[in-house]
């Protein structure tokens, strides 16, 4: 074995085990980066679902002809709940209208921690007239 010369000279032990430690260190960093995204594209999606889910049952209610007052409440399926509030709104006394308040609100079970988007619309109605009228 010849004696190493002058600027030829390797990477020492020490060195070469703190630049795989590094190597290591990044690598679990950037994993553990892809598996925060991963997990926020997964809420994403459950949120984006209960969102169009509300928007289904709001379209339904808002269609019925003769909506009744009070809760109603379902499933969807796929771990998903969804509860509809109909109110009616005082109308005036000269005004032929009366105004209909929907609120729908749709749960889901995220990992444990329950989640909720919520929804609300209103519209306006031609008042039945008094049958003593």
């Amino acid at each position: 074995m010849t004696a190493p010369r002058r600027g030829e000279r390797g990477f020492t032990l020490l060195e070469v085990i703190v630049a795989m430690a590094l190597f290591a260190a990044g690598i679990v960093m950037i994993s553990r980066l892809f598996t925060g995204s991963l997990r926020l594209s997964g809420g994403s999606r459950d949120a984006s679902a209960a969102a169009i889910y509300a928007r289904q049952r709001m379209e339904e209610a808002m269609l019925a002809p003769d909506p009744a007052e009070g809760v109603e409440e379902g499933g969807f399926g796929e771990g998903y709940r969804w509860r509809l509030e109909t109110s009616f709104l005082l109308p005036e006394e000269e005004e032929p209208y009366e105004g209909i308040r929907y609120r729908v609100t749709v749960t889901w079970d995220d990992g444990g921690e329950r989640r909720a988007t919520e929804l609300t619309a209103g519209r306006w109605r031609w008042r039945k007239p008094d049958a003593g009228a």
